[in-house]
């Protein structure tokens, strides 16, 4: 399953680094971010909770940037 979300990150950098963390959470098959429209598309791993995998990325992607928000 694919889905967007509208995400909030300050700087390009950020998003990069953000995106390289979200990707080794365990649920997620792919995920990238768009700075500049500032959204993240996620293709889920087969089975995996949607909800669970996303709270696991935000954790990861506020060690990185502490103000960072995804609309879920």
């Amino acid at each position: 399953m694919m889905k967007t979300y509208q995400i909030e990150v300050d700087c390009a950098n950020c998003a990069n680094l953000c995106e390289i963390e979200a990707n080794k959470v365990e649920g997620i098959a792919s995920a990238t971010i768009n700075f500049w429209a500032q959204k993240m598309t996620v293709e889920f791993a087969p089975g995996a909770d949607e909800k669970k995998v996303m709270k696991a990325v935000m954790k990861v992607c506020r060690k990185v940037e502490p103000d960072f928000e995804i609309e879920l």
